[in-house]
């Protein structure tokens, strides 16, 4: 199939989904990563992040993919992007990318071995730092390529301060570091978030939108959309470390950066969140709340703020790929039960192994979370004919 033909339907898909997805309270969500991707569409890993050519079809073939086959309620968007996942952030600061045909990318080795390197560390140049001359050039690319037929979405930063900070310094020397030197922790922190301001701003010049435009979004991990304003913060996590930490250490960087960007459109921690989520949810402008499995579901419910959606990740292999029938339908009523089926996102995603065995789960999960739901929804308009029991 020749690029013009994918591109024209990638749009018709992208209006289809738009009316049958854009406007559900409740959303059931698929997330399967390129691992498991090119277990449908041939490509190798190592193509896709060289070629842009092959980046660019491959990335139309798995949004038809995912509008024929698997047909959750994601908005199919007409778009193509940049994405170097993980890779990205701390290229910006001299961390090595690791490429390899088995994984997405990811960062070497913390540059930050003793304190005093600190003193090493400048300012990433938005053209010239890290990954950022091979970002150019493939959205140069990719632009010629499509013609002015579709946007070409260009990446951002994701991470959040406490994320690179780990990256950079590395996750025991850093906690070290909390205990032994924490004006060192402070002066880290505020680097990091000076330098993505000031990354942003460079970013919004050469992009001509703003750094509070939640309108433009990119791609990320395959199935994720972040706007400027996103921190993901897998690394914020309430098993590691105490309130006190988190609100001397973490919180007030997450609110300078929230100021900056006018509010945060998503908050991500695959760790728990639950002593945390008193200030989370207070965020400014915080549009969705990612809850994990290790975070309290009840609590997040109870403290959000009513616009806020709340993105209830399961757990891949426990709730997804090793799950029964009888345990599906468990957990799809456990959750409407205790959100109401207010405002939510039921997430089956960071599925990244398994191929057509894990394809037929997740179709299983998406039939038996829908019939639950249907059955709740007409039960919460008839209250009178009984309830749906957790």
């Amino acid at each position: 199939m020749i690029l013009s033909e994918l591109i024209d339907q990638v749009k018709e898909a992208s209006v289809e989904s738009q009316e049958r997805n854009g406007k559900k309270e409740v959303k059931f969500i698929v997330g399967l990563g390129r691992t498991l991707l090119k277990s449908f569409i041939p490509f190798t890993l190592t193509d896709y992040f060289n070629n842009p050519e092959i980046c660019l079809e491959t990335q139309l073939k798995w949004k038809l993919f995912w509008h024929k086959e698997i047909r959750d309620d994601t908005v199919v968007r007409a778009a193509v992007g940049v994405d170097y996942v993980v890779a990205l952030e701390p290229s910006l600061f001299g961390v090595e990318s690791i490429f390899s045909e088995n994984t997405d990318p990811t960062y070497g080795k913390p540059i930050i071995k003793e304190r005093d390197d600190i003193e090493r560390l400048k300012v990433p140049d938005f053209y010239k730092s890290g990954l950022m001359p091979r970002v150019h050039a493939i959205y140069s690319t990719l632009q010629e390529l499509v013609k002015g037929e579709i946007p070409i979405l260009f990446p951002g930063f994701a991470r959040g301060p406490w994320s690179v900070a780990c990256m950079l310094r590395g996750f025991t020397p850093l906690y070290y570091d909390l205990m032994d030197d924490p004006a060192f922790v402070h002066r880290l922190m505020n680097f990091i978030v000076t330098s993505r301001i000031e990354w942003e701003r460079e970013r919004c010049k050469f992009l001509g939108i703003k750094p509070q435009d939640l309108g433009y979004r990119w791609n990320y991990c395959v199935y994720r959309d972040p706007a400027n304003s996103d921190q993901y913060n897998d690394e914020v996590d309430g098993s590691l470390f105490s309130l006190a930490t988190y609100r001397e250490f973490i919180l007030p960087y997450e609110k300078k950066l929230a100021d900056f960007y006018g509010g945060v459109d998503y908050y991500h921690s695959c760790g728990n969140l639950t002593p945390f989520l008193p200030y989370i949810t207070q965020l400014k402008g915080l549009r969705m709340l990612h809850v994990s499995p290790h975070t309290d579901l009840g609590l997040a419910y109870q403290l959000r703020k009513p616009e806020t959606i709340l993105q209830i990740s399961l757990d891949p292999v426990n709730d997804i790929v090793q799950a029964s029938a009888v345990e599906m339908e468990a957990k799809a009523r456990q959750i409407l039960v205790k959100t109401k089926g207010e405002n939510v996102q039921i997430w089956a995603d960071a599925l990244y192994e398994g191929a057509h065995y894990t394809l037929e789960q997740v179709k299983t999960w998406l039939e038996i979370s829908r019939d639950v739901y249907a059955e709740f929804k007409a039960t919460k308009a008839s209250p009178g004919e009984g309830a749906l029991h957790e």
